[in-house]
């Protein structure tokens, strides 16, 4: 569908004047609510006076932290209704749904920014617009990614694990005692074993590499050999593990990636730029990709979840027109590759992938696209966030071995079910 309608635009320009400049909006006010991150600094210090410059925009961005931003949007999506241009993410994106207007029409306008759509990933794509009209443009998605320290397998004579097996074997050799003091101090692996969202989409990449699924449309089909296999191996996988791992969230693991005490591991997609700071003792032995298969002859389907964010604009704007420049501006294919060079340097776009200065600031881009390719909304409704906080709960009892796998998923289908059949 995506690249039918890019045809369409692309037959329209052509026959359409070419424009010598971009719309001229007469300094009209753009209001914007978006997540608070160093792109958002980006877009307010670099971008909105380019915007002002270029097509006489005045963008005015609240920047809001994550946790305060769904809260604010429905608030003032049912009230003041301010805001020209969202900024959902793929937790609350169908919610948002309901108070976007489709900006199709301003695809390829003359005057109008250029988008490449076809440069962007598939699924990330998707997973923004899923019907025959744009709503949302995404910039920054995110994902989980497999890491590992190459320095340390060359050392030890190893490859990349590529198989659960090899995962446990390099784990175990990899955890040792390197000063001879009698105590483990590198341990084979790393994840987010305390209870919340980092430790349920760690469980799910590894349920994908098993073969297996977490919803089939709106159906949870996680109750599965597939889903069971992936909670024992994290149960195995402890013993490799920082004795206090079932304490850590992600800050612990990008610290433990950071300063070098463990050597493989799970971990968001923030971590890359951590990895490669100037504060990190590990810049530029890390390296990261897709997930180890359960065995050689799985057949996967997906790679991870995936996450991120998106820019839209809201269905009682009075200023669609100059919002949706404002949203094409800030995401087109020039000025989100420098708005991710200096900021998160994530990549919603195949080009980037190759991007030289990109991948100098963050050398981990390749590998996320690659897990990006095959990944897939958590869920694909408003409910989707109510459900990952249900399900979370259980797989933390079955990773801290409170509860058998077989019994978390059998109640977490349940309250699922449940819930959805409370609020179909």
């Amino acid at each position: 569908m995506k690249r039918l309608l890019v045809l369409v635009l692309v037959v329209l320009m052509a026959c359409a004047p070419i424009a010598a400049s971009a719309v001229d909006f007469g300094g009209v006010t753009v209001n914007a609510l978006i997540f608070k991150s160093t792109d958002t600094d980006y877009m307010i210090e670099v971008l909105a006076p380019k915007l002002l410059e270029e097509a006489n925009i005045n963008l005015v961005v609240n920047q809001v932290p994550y946790e305060e931003v769904r809260a604010t949007m429905l608030t003032d999506a049912y009230g003041a209704q301010q805001y020209d241009i969202i900024n959902p993410c793929t937790e609350w994106v169908y919610e948002y749904f309901d108070f976007a207007t489709p900006i199709t029409e301003y695809i390829g306008a003359e005057g109008y920014p250029e988008m490449d759509l076809d440069d962007y990933i598939e699924f990330v794509w998707d997973g923004f617009n899923w019907t025959e009209d744009i709503y949302f443009l995404p910039y920054q998605p995110d994902t989980r990614v497999f890491f590992w320290r190459e320095d340390l397998l060359e050392a030890e004579g190893l490859s990349v694990p590529t198989t659960w097996d090899e995962l446990l074997e390099t784990a175990a050799a990899l955890t040792k005692d390197t000063d001879g003091d009698g105590t483990v101090d590198q341990y084979g692996f790393v994840f987010s074993g305390a209870r919340g969202w980092n430790e349920l989409l760690t469980w799910v990449p590894f349920t994908y590499s098993a073969g297996g699924m977490i919803f089939d449309d709106r159906t949870p089909v996680f109750n599965s050999p597939e889903a069971v296999d992936a909670i024992n191996l994290l149960i195995e996988l402890k013993q490799y593990c920082p004795p206090d791992v079932e304490a850590y969230g992600e800050y612990e693991v990008i610290a433990a990636a950071q300063n070098g005490s463990c050597a493989m591991g799970v971990s968001a997609t923030s971590i890359c730029s951590e990895i490669e700071s100037d504060a990190s003792s590990v810049k530029g032995l890390i390296k990261s990709g897709t997930f180890p298969v359960k065995s050689a002859d799985t057949d996967v389907k997906y790679t991870a979840a995936m996450g991120g964010w998106a820019l839209g604009v809201s269905n009682y704007s009075e200023k669609k027109d100059a919002a949706a420049y404002a949203c094409q501006f800030i995401t087109n294919k020039e000025n989100s590759t420098a708005m991710e060079i200096a900021g998160r340097a994530h990549a919603a776009r195949k080009s980037q992938g190759v991007n030289e200065e990109l991948l100098t600031v963050n050398p981990h881009v390749p590998g996320i696209i690659a897990v990006l390719e095959g990944s897939k909304l958590w869920f694909e409704g408003s409910e989707g966030a109510a459900l990952g906080e249900i399900v979370l709960v259980h797989i933390n009892k079955a990773v801290c071995e409170e509860v058998t796998p077989e019994q978390a998923l059998a109640d977490a289908e349940a309250e699922v079910l449940a819930y959805l059949e409370e609020n179909a």
